[in-house]
């Protein structure tokens, strides 16, 4: 019983962290590789029609090479779309 409360809450707690974290959508067909800069700096790739959620959890900035570069904190939503950046 103990151990379901814990792993309750953990996941309450998991979550409430995920819904403050920003988002990345690519719209387009094509991948795109990323550069995410805040408290550190994740280099990656989104592929076609993908969703990477919790991209950065503070204040950040992601780069998608060949696009452009776009701030994000909080609970924003990026989109890449017919090649540009958008928040949503």
């Amino acid at each position: 019983m103990k151990q379901k409360l814990i792993y309750a809450i953990s996941v309450l707690i998991v979550s409430a962290g995920a819904a403050h974290a920003a988002s990345l959508q690519n719209k387009d067909s094509q991948s795109y590789d990323i550069r995410v800069t805040g408290s550190s700096t994740m280099s990656t790739s989104i592929g076609g029609g993908v969703i990477k959620n919790g991209i950065c959890s503070s204040s950040c900035t992601i780069e998608v090479k060949g696009v452009g570069s776009i701030d994000a904190s909080g609970s924003d939503k990026i989109v890449i779309k017919d090649g540009k950046l958008k928040k949503r």
